[in-house]
């Protein structure tokens, strides 16, 4: 299903923006199939995109390249104009975790 060009028009390009809006109709996208036998990687691929973002958060220092970009609103959806350009510096100590 998740390659279906009824659904997805030319299925075998990495195309982010068909998931823009509202994006594919209900049970067309099922990469970790679903009910009682979904695949169990599922909780293990959100396990590890949480991670890789609290990693990207603390060990890097965010500087947006356009300070005052416009925010624009797209289907009641509010983002960048410009997709939020940024440069990550790698901070030098990072934070000490167990004192908090």
């Amino acid at each position: 299903m998740n390659k279906n060009p009824k659904y997805y028009p030319d299925p075998d390009k990495f195309d982010p923006s068909r998931f823009e809006g509202n994006g594919p109709p209900p049970f067309t996208f099922t990469p970790f199939g679903g009910g009682p036998r979904m695949c169990p990687g599922n909780e293990f691929a959100r396990q590890a995109s949480l991670v890789f973002l609290h990693n990207l958060l603390i060990r890097f220092t965010w500087e947006k390249l356009i300070p005052k970009e416009k925010i624009i609103f797209v289907d009641a959806i509010a983002g960048p104009e410009q997709g939020l350009p940024i440069n990550l510096q790698r901070r030098r100590h990072e934070p000490d975790m167990e004192a908090s």
